[in-house]
């Protein structure tokens, strides 16, 4: 049976806001090629997170992502074995023309957003030899396309759990960001709005002040820059 290596790899990427009291305004994309299919490549026996990252490295032009294993869904003529990565928009200097990036969200746990297209889903909880399994039930009748949207949103729900409890946020900050950033980006993986001051406080652990500082929007309060500080034992790969 073919095994397929499938690589999700989300993309923050940010605009400046005409409106200079605002932060600039934040999408998460998804990387695809020109007929929408995600990046993969046939398992050859070679370490597959090895060949995930080969692939997307030639794709993007960089090694400046960081992936992990999601899942192996089985289907009747191969498996898919599922990788999600994570970036910035800065990281990539020297996209393939055969790919692009579109612009991906889920909201309200039941619709999934890529460019102009919408997905409605559930999750149903199944109870398995006395274990209990949640699925994705997606209203696809095209089964290509049905296995396409399952991968990308097992993938960004991956990340969505792993928000709270590892350092995969900071794998979307470029070199230098504020914590505003982290926050909005937080909000954006999450579908939820949180608390500023609580929030800084959990994530203070993971950020180093830079020294200089900028002021983007001229006249207000120039905002204080940090770094990535990864902490042992918490790191998201």
């Amino acid at each position: 049976m073919q095994i397929n290596l499938v690589s999700c790899l989300f993309v923050l990427d940010s605009e400046k806001n005409d409106n200079i009291r605002k932060n600039d305004i934040k999408r998460i994309k998804v990387l695809v090629d020109k007929k929408g299919n995600l990046p993969s490549v046939i398992n050859n026996g070679k370490h597959m997170r090895t060949k995930v990252n080969e692939l997307l490295s030639k794709i993007i032009g960089t090694n400046l992502f960081h992936t992990q294993q999601v899942c192996a869904m089985s289907y009747d003529d191969s498996v898919d074995i599922v990788y999600v990565g994570a970036t910035n928009i800065e990281n990539i200097k020297d996209l393939d023309s055969n790919y692009q990036l579109l612009e991906f969200k889920v909201k309200n746990n039941n619709t999934i957003y890529l460019d102009e297209e919408v997905y409605n889903y559930k999750t149903v909880e199944i109870v398995e030899n006395k274990n209990i399994i949640y699925k994705q039930i997606i209203d696809i009748d095209d089964e290509k396309l049905k296995r396409k949207i399952k991968n990308m949103l097992l993938s960004y729900k991956r990340i969505r759990v792993d928000v709270d409890t590892t350092d995969v946020m900071f794998k979307f900050m470029p070199k230098e960001f504020t914590l505003e950033d982290v926050r909005i980006l937080y909000e954006i993986i999450k579908d939820e709005e949180v608390d500023k001051s609580n929030f800084r406080k959990k994530i203070n652990k993971y950020c180093k002040k830079v020294d200089k500082i900028t002021n983007d929007k001229s006249g207000y309060r120039p905002s204080q820059k940090y770094e990535f500080v990864p902490l042992k034992g918490d790191v998201w790969l």
